[in-house]
C-alpha cells in the first residue's frame, strides 16, 4: 500500500473541494485572487506529489513545486498583513515590503539551478516556512478584535501546515534527508487543516461562498457519513474478535455484526434520534432563519405602545402571535381563585372555560417550559408524554388550536398563550420558531408581573396617602378637642364673663371651620391651601389670645419688634403649625416655667422664635427624628405630626425652621418666613 499516494491524494481533494467553493463566490478583490492562487498551487502541489509518490519509493527529492506552494501563501499573509493595517502610511509601507518579499523570492529560487537541489530547496523552504510563521503572528496580533473571530481560524490552519513543515525541513537539514513517514504522512496534516479555512472564509463575508445545500441533503449526508464511520468502527473490531476468538472467533464474529447492524438501524429508525439529529444540524451549519434584531424591536415596540391594563392583554397576544405568523390568540392569566381564566382574545373567540392550576396541561408547562404544538401532540403524542404527563383538556379539544406558549416567571406559570393555526405556515414549527417564542414570552410574562407590581404599588400608595391624610386630621382634631376641654373646663368659671364667652364662641366658629375644611380634604373637594397677604404679627396677637382663653399653663409671652409684617401664605395653616409649636413648648414645660414668641426683622423677610424652659430634646433625636412624622418624645401621649408638618408648610412658602435645644434647659425653634412681594 502506497501510503504517501493515498495521503497526497486525499490531500489533493479536499483542497479541490476547498478551491471549487471559493469559485462560487461572487466577491472580488486583491486578498480574494491571493487565497484563490495559494489554495490552486495548492491543489497542483497535491496531485504532482501523489503522482510522484506513484511512480517512486526512492528517497523523497524535492521539486520547485515545494517552493511555489509555500511561496502562494506566503504572497497571501502578506496580503492580509497590507489589510489588517487601519494606518495608511503602514499600509503604503507593506505594500512596498509585498513587492520587496516578492522580488527577494524570485531571486532566490534562481540558485537551484546551479547547486544541489534537494539541499538547496531543503534550506529555502526552511527559511520560508520560518518567515511564514512570523507573517501569521504578525496578521492575527494586528487584526483588530471584533475581526479575529473571522481570521482566527486560517491563522490556525496555516501554522499548523508551517509548523509541520518546520519540522520536516529542520530534521532533513538536520541529518541530509527527508524522514519518510513525515513526508507521506503530510498529505493528512494538510487535508485537516483545509476545513480550518473554510470556516475562516465563511466567518467574512469579503470572500464568503454563497453555495446553498439544502438542509434535508446535510442531514442525510451526515446520517450516512456517521453510520459510514460506525460501521467501518464496528468492522474492525469484528476483525480483531475473529482473529483473537479462536474457534468461536468466526460464530463472534458474525453475533458481533449482527449487533452491530441490529444497533446502527434501531438508530436510525429512532424518531427522537433523528429529530435531535437534525436540530443539531439546523443550529450548527446553517444562518437562523430570524433576524433577531429586526424581531426583537418589533416585539419590544408592540409591547411599549400599551397604555392600560387592557391594551397591553392585547399587544401581549399580539405581539408574539406576529413572530410566528398566526393570525390570532388568546391569553389566560392565573386568577387569585386557582384558576386559569381567558382575559382577552386577538382575532380569535375568547372561551369562557376555566383551567384549574393543579391540571395536566398547566403543570406539564410549569414544569418543562414547553411549547405545545397541538397538531404535534395529537399526531405523536409520545414526543411530550417521554417528558411528563400531558392530557389536553376538553376547551383545547374544542377550539383545536395551533400552539399553547407558556408565560414562566421566576419558575411558576402565571399564564399561557393560545395561538391560532397559520395557513402560511403550517407543519414548520421547529426548534428556533420554539427558542424564540420562549424568550419572547419569558419577556411579556416579566411586563405582565411588572404591570400588576405598578397597580399594587398604586394601591398601596393611595392607602398610604389616605393614611396619611386621616393621621393628619386625628393630630388636629387632637388639637382641637384639647382647646375645646380647655374652654369647658373653664366656663364654670368665667360663664358670667362677657369677655370670655365671646372669645369662646370665636374659638367654636374656629373649631367648626377646622373641621369643614378636614371633611372636604377627606371627601377629596378640599382646594388646598389658599396664599394671601397675611399680616403675621396679627396672627400671632390671634395665637396667644387663643391661648390665654383657653387656659393652657404656661402662658405664651409675646414680643415683637414691628407693628406689622406681611408674608404670603395661608392664614389657617400659619395659625395650626404655630398653635402645633406652642401646644408642644407648653407639654414640655413646667406651669412655672417661660414659654416666649418673639418676632424680629431680618434680610430674608421675619423670624420667629418660639423658645421654652422646657424638658428639651436630645442631640441625637433632633438629628435622626425630630422632622419625621410618628417620631415623639411624649410617648402615648403623642402622634410626632406637628413638627413635621410645620417644616414641611414653611418650606412650601420658600421658608426655613431650624431648632435648638438642650437636655432639661429648653428648646427654640427658629422659623424664617419670607416677605411677601
Amino acid at each position: 500500500m502506497n501510503i504517501g499516494a493515498i495521503s497526497y491524494s486525499i490531500g489533493a481533494f479536499t483542497f479541490l473541494i476547498f478551491l471549487a467553493i471559493l469559485l462560487t463566490d461572487r466577491h472580488k478583490g486583491l486578498t480574494k485572487q491571493a487565497l484563490v492562487i495559494a489554495a490552486s498551487v495548492s491543489c497542483i502541489w497535491s496531485f504532482v506529489l501523489a503522482y510522484e509518490s506513484l511512480l517512486s519509493t526512492a528517497n523523497v527529492q524535492l521539486s520547485i513545486i515545494e517552493y511555489a506552494k509555500s511561496a502562494g501563501w506566503v504572497i497571501l499573509l502578506i496580503q492580509l498583513l497590507g489589510v489588517v493595517y487601519d494606518d495608511r502610511f503602514e499600509r503604503k509601507t507593506v505594500k512596498r515590503i509585498q513587492y520587496v518579499i516578492v522580488a527577494v523570492m524570485a531571486v532566490l529560487i534562481l540558485p537551484v539551478f546551479y547547486v544541489n537541489k534537494n539541499e538547496y530547496l531543503t534550506g529555502l523552504n526552511l527559511l520560508i516556512t520560518v518567515v511564514s510563521i512570523v507573517l501569521i503572528e504578525q496578521v492575527y496580533r494586528n487584526t483588530r478584535t471584533e475581526k479575529k473571530w473571522a481570521i482566527k481560524y486560517l491563522c490556525l490552519g496555516l501554522l499548523g501546515m508551517f509548523t509541520y513543515d518546520f519540522y520536516m525541513y529542520a530534521d532533513a537539514f538536520l541529518y541530509q534527508r527527508i524522514d519518510p513517514v513525515v513526508w507521506e504522512a503530510r498529505g493528512f496534516i494538510y487535508a485537516l487543516t483545509v476545513p480550518l479555512l473554510g470556516i475562516s472564509i465563511s466567518r467574512d463575508p469579503l470572500w464568503s461562498p454563497e453555495i446553498f445545500i439544502s438542509r434535508r441533503v446535510v442531514f442525510h449526508t451526515t446520517t450516512l457519513l456517521a453510520s459510514g464511520i460506525y460501521l467501518v468502527i464496528m468492522g474492525i473490531a469484528g476483525y480483531y474478535v475473529r482473529d483473537f476468538g479462536g474457534n468461536w472467533g468466526l460464530v463472534a464474529q458474525a453475533i458481533f455484526l449482527f449487533i452491530t447492524i441490529l444497533s446502527l438501524t434501531l438508530f436510525i429508525s429512532s424518531r427522537r434520534i433523528r429529530a435531535r439529529l437534525y436540530v443539531l444540524v439546523n443550529k450548527h451549519f446553517y444562518p437562523y432563519k430570524y433576524d433577531y434584531r429586526e424581531e426583537w424591536l418589533r416585539f419590544i415596540r408592540t409591547l411599549s405602545a400599551s397604555s392600560d391594563e387592557k391594551e397591553l392583554y392585547h399587544n401581549t397576544i399580539k405581539s408574539i402571535a406576529q413572530i410566528i405568523e398566526s393570525p390570532g390568540g388568546m391569553l389566560w392569566l392565573r386568577a387569585d381563585n386557582g384558576f386559569f381564566v381567558c382575559v382577552d382574545s386577538w382575532e380569535m373567540e375568547c372561551v369562557s372555560d376555566r383551567e384549574p392550576t393543579e391540571t395536566a396541561l398547566p403543570k406539564f408547562m410549569e414544569n418543562y417550559e414547553f411549547v405545545i404544538s397541538v397538531d404535534e401532540f395529537l399526531e405523536h403524542p409520545e414526543v411530550y408524554t417521554r417528558l411528563g404527563y400531558l392530557e389536553l383538556p376538553e376547551w383545547v379539544k374544542r377550539v383545536q388550536p395551533w400552539l399553547i406558549v407558556p408565560l414562566i416567571y421566576n419558575d411558576l406559570l402565571i399564564g399561557f398563550v393560545v395561538l391560532d393555526h397559520a395557513a402560511a405556515r403550517k407543519n414548520t414549527f421547529n426548534w428556533e420558531d420554539s427558542d424564540l417564542l420562549k424568550t419572547a414570552a419569558r419577556q411579556v410574562a416579566a411586563f405582565l408581573e411588572q404591570m400588576n407590581a405598578s397597580k399594587a404599588l398604586a394601591e398601596a400608595r393611595q392607602f398610604e396617602s389616605f393614611n396619611k391624610v386621616s393621621t393628619y386630621v386625628v393630630h388636629d382634631i387632637k388639637n382641637l378637642v384639647a382647646q375645646l376641654s380647655l374652654i369647658s373646663s373653664n366656663a364654670e368659671k368665667h360663664k358670667d364673663n362677657p369677655l370670655f364667652m365671646e372669645d369662646v364662641f370665636k374659638t367654636i366658629n374656629n373649631s367648626v371651620t377646622k373641621m369643614n375644611k378636614m371633611m372636604e380634604v377627606l371627601s377629596g373637594k378640599g382646594g388646598g391651601s389658599k396664599s394671601s397677604k397675611v399680616n403675621i404679627i396679627s396672627v400671632l396677637e390671634e395665637l396667644v389670645h387663643h391661648r390665654q382663653i383657653a387656659g393652657g399653663k404656661p402662658v405664651p409671652i409675646l414680643g415683637c419688634e414691628s407693628a406689622s409684617f406681611f408674608v404670603k401664605a395661608d392664614k389657617n395653616q400659619l395659625i395650626a403649625i404655630l398653635g402645633h409649636l406652642v401646644q408642644n413648648a407648653q407639654d414640655a414645660t413646667d406651669d412655672d416655667g417661660r414659654i416666649t414668641i418673639s418676632q424680629k426683622r431680618s434680610t430674608d423677610g421675619v423670624v420667629i422664635e418660639i423658645e421654652d424652659t422646657g424638658s428639651g430634646m436630645s442631640e441625637e433625636f433632633i438629628k435622626n427624628n425630630l422632622f419625621k412624622p410618628f417620631k415623639t418624645t411624649k410617648g402615648s401621649k403623642g402622634m410626632g405630626i406637628g413638627v413635621y408638618e410645620a417644616r414641611e408648610i414653611i418650606l412650601a412658602i420658600g421658608g426655613q425652621i431650624e431648632v435648638s435645644s438642650e437636655v432639661n434647659k429648653g428648646t427654640c425653634f427658629k422659623l424664617t418666613i419670607p416677605a411677601a412681594v
